[in-house]
């Protein structure tokens, strides 16, 4: 054990002195990622608005969707990413490659993005989406889904359809049943076999939930931990697709 623990210090020591996948620039500013599009495009532009570039144009945004209710057409999907996920994006490059996908099967859903540790607006949108008879469907990454499971699980006001854990990891779990979510499916990596790279070490630190009971299913990978685009699409996607076709 002590090794292994010697060991982990040592690899976030290597990861923090050579800035590997940008940890350095992470831990010493978190600065959230608006080159992102972290808002539905197509409503930015029924709203004849840029594409927000800080806290206070997405304010803003938020707003005026607030305020235009007959907007909102589409079902709703929220990717959270995990640590980094700001730096690189490992859940964010989902939604370039999905909207692709979703296109050539003409499927319309208004995507939204955001960081594990900020989810802003994203409650008082998904009221609005909820009272306009819209499904929700979230997707979180390690600490991502833990600020999910925060946020929603125990929120009865807010309905989910569709909750997906990639690899979740953090201290608080979700306990019990939760009514309003529909179906939450869990994919998980086994940390007894899954192999030490420096994203799995990582995440062994952050505490990872693994298998949980109270989920609907759970799906074990063999995905490394920072492959969130993989695991979303090869375990994911078709669920995602069936329940916004219902």
């Amino acid at each position: 054990m002590l090794k292994c623990i010697v060991f982990i210090c040592v690899l976030i020591f290597i990861a923090y002195t050579t800035n590997v996948l940008g940890f350095a620039d992470f831990v010493r500013h978190k600065n959230i990622n608006f080159n992102y599009e972290r808002n539905d495009a197509q409503l930015v532009e029924k709203l004849q608005m840029s594409k927000p570039q800080n806290w206070q144009e997405e304010s803003q945004f938020i707003e005026n969707i607030l305020q235009h209710p007959e907007y909102i057409e589409n079902h709703a999907l929220l990717f959270v990413g995990g640590f980094c996920d700001g730096v690189r994006a490992y859940l964010y490059r989902v939604v370039p490659e999905l909207k692709k996908i979703l296109a050539e099967r003409n499927i319309a859903v208004d995507i939204y993005y955001r960081e594990h540790d900020e989810l802003h607006g994203i409650k008082d949108l998904f009221t609005l989406y909820h009272k306009q008879g819209k499904k929700i469907l979230i997707a979180g990454h390690s600490w991502g889904a833990c600020s999910v499971f925060k946020q929603f699980w125990q929120d009865e006001t807010i309905p989910i359809e569709l909750l997906v854990s990639l690899d979740p990891v953090g201290l608080i779990r979700p306990s019990g049943k939760a009514a309003h979510i529909a179906k939450w499916k869990n994919i998980y990596l086994d940390y007894a076999a899954a192999p030490w790279t420096l994203s799995n070490s990582i995440a062994r630190i952050g505490q990872p939930f693994g298998k949980r009971d109270n989920a609907t299913e759970n799906i074990v990978t063999n995905y490394n931990h920072q492959q969130a685009g993989l695991m979303f699409f090869a375990y994911a996607l078709d669920d995602l697709i069936a329940i916004i076709e219902e």
